[in-house]
């Protein structure tokens, strides 16, 4: 026999707390999360998640956070050694190692993507 669940009517409104809005928007980025599981698990409307997403700042489903990456010195051109072409290509270094190369005229928005894919982040 499978269960039934009869809506009678407009419950009352659910309030959530900052804290709480907070907590669920942090396990949409848990890895491997999905947005429509973590809402059907606590009972919120996805959009709502959605909606709390954009207004901790992060737009477009992308945390808004620094990713420390690291650069690789050049040497300073001096009268002996002339200054070399600028560089075209870019190396991003993550902190767990992974490195990333990519042409110094990749488009922006195309590398924001990639860095997303890269890191797992959804």
């Amino acid at each position: 026999m499978s269960r039934v669940e009869i809506i009678t009517g407009r419950g009352e409104r659910r309030r959530w707390s900052a804290e709480e809005k907070a907590r669920l928007v942090a396990e949409t980025y848990e890895p491997g999360a999905i947005i429509t599981h973590v809402a059907r698990r606590h009972g919120v409307a996805e959009s709502c998640l959605h909606l709390w997403r954009k207004q901790l700042g992060i737009p477009g489903g992308v945390p808004n956070e620094l990713i420390p990456v690291t650069l690789e010195a050049t040497p300073v051109p001096t009268a002996e050694a002339p200054p070399s072409p600028a560089p075209s290509r870019a190396l991003i270094t993550f902190p767990d190692g992974t490195r990333l190369e990519v042409g110094a005229d990749y488009p922006a928005s195309a590398l924001k993507a990639l860095i997303t894919a890269v890191t797992g982040r959804r």
